[in-house]
C-alpha cells in the first residue's frame, strides 16, 4: 500500500517559482507527488518537460498536472469544444513528456442542458480526445475532476460513468468538492468508505491508483466558495480520511489544494504515518 502527498502546484516554501525546483523542493521537504498546474494556459516547453521528467524519475516523485480552467465538454458552441479538446490534449502531451500519469480536468457546465445530453456531449468529446491522444501515441490518463457547484457537470456518479464508458477515463476525487456539490456531506470515516466502496464497485481496481484533490471548503446551497486550510471548520475533515487509508489496502496520490498546499499535504502525511504507526 502506497500513499502519496503532494502539493497542486510548486510548494510554497519552494525559494524558485519553477516547476523543476518546485520537484526538487518537494524532494527536500519529504513529499512525493506534484500537480502542475497548467490552468491559465500550458506554458512548459518540450525541453524543460523532459528534464523535468528525468528529476522526476531520479527524486521519485509522481507528477500529474491540471488542465486549464477554460474547458467546457458539455458547449454546443464548435469553437469552445475545439479549444477545449486543444487545451486536454496539449496538457496530456506535455504532463507525458514530463513523466506524469494522469492530467485532470474540469468536464463543464449543464447551462440549458439536461443531464443526460451534458453526459451525452461530454462523453462524445471526450472519446475524440482519446482518439486523438492514441492516434499520436500519448499514454496518459484523464482525470475527470468531481465538481464543486451544482450547475457544474461531474458529480460523483457522473464522473465514475465516464470512467466506465471511456478508455483512458478515470475519476479524480475531489472530497471538498463533492461535500460542497451535496452529493454526499462527508463528516465521518464511514461517509468516505461509501466513497471509495462506490469506486471499488464500480472500477474495481481503482481503488489500488486513485488520483485525488483534499482541502476543505466554504460553500453555499449553490456549491463551493473557496478552499481553507485543513482544520479551519473539518469541511471535510482530513484526520478520517487519513485513518479509512491506514486501515484498508487503498494506494494513490493525495494532491493537496488548500491555501497551505504544501504544509497541509505534510500535515495529512504525518497523520497517515501516525496512525500507521510510522
Amino acid at each position: 500500500m502506497t500513499i502519496r502527498f503532494g502539493p497542486a502546484g510548486i510548494p510554497i516554501q519552494c525559494e524558485k517559482n519553477t516547476t523543476l525546483d518546485g520537484v526538487k523542493c518537494c524532494a527536500e521537504i519529504g513529499l512525493t507527488a506534484m500537480e502542475m498546474e497548467f490552468v491559465h494556459g500550458v506554458r512548459m516547453s518540450e525541453a524543460s518537460a523532459k528534464k523535468i521528467s528525468e528529476t522526476a524519475k531520479k527524486l521519485e516523485i509522481s507528477l500529474s498536472s491540471h488542465a486549464p480552467y477554460y474547458i467546457n465538454l458539455c458547449s454546443k458552441e464548435k469553437p469552445k469544444i475545439n479549444n477545449s479538446k486543444r487545451h486536454i490534449i496539449q496538457s496530456a502531451k506535455i504532463t507525458s513528456l514530463a513523466g506524469g500519469n494522469i492530467t485532470v480536468f474540469h468536464p463543464g457546465f449543464y447551462q440549458k442542458l439536461s443531464p443526460k445530453e451534458a453526459y451525452d456531449q461530454a462523453k462524445s468529446v471526450l472519446k475524440e480526445i482519446v482518439s486523438e491522444l492514441k492516434t499520436r501515441k500519448i499514454k496518459i490518463r484523464l482525470g475527470a475532476e468531481t465538481v464543486g457547484k451544482k450547475s457544474s457537470f461531474g458529480g460523483l456518479e457522473e464522473s465514475i460513468k465516464l470512467s466506465e464508458d471511456i478508455a483512458m477515463v478515470e475519476p479524480c476525487i475531489d472530497f471538498a468538492h463533492i461535500h460542497a456539490r451535496g452529493d454526499l456531506r462527508i463528516k465521518t470515516k464511514d461517509d468516505y468508505h461509501k466513497i471509495f466502496t462506490l469506486l471499488e464497485k464500480k472500477l474495481g481496481s481503482y481503488v489500488k491508483r486513485f488520483h485525488c484533490h483534499f482541502s476543505e471548503i466554504e460553500y453555499t446551497e449553490k456549491g463551493e466558495k473557496n478552499h481553507i486550510p485543513l482544520g479551519t471548520k473539518n469541511t471535510p475533515p482530513f484526520k478520517p480520511f487519513m485513518k479509512l487509508l491506514a486501515e484498508n489496502g487503498y494506494s494513490g496520490t493525495i494532491i493537496c489544494e488548500s491555501p497551505k498546499i504544501d504544509l497541509d499535504a505534510i500535515k495529512m502525511m504525518k497523520e497517515y504515518n501516525k496512525i500507521r504507526g510510522k
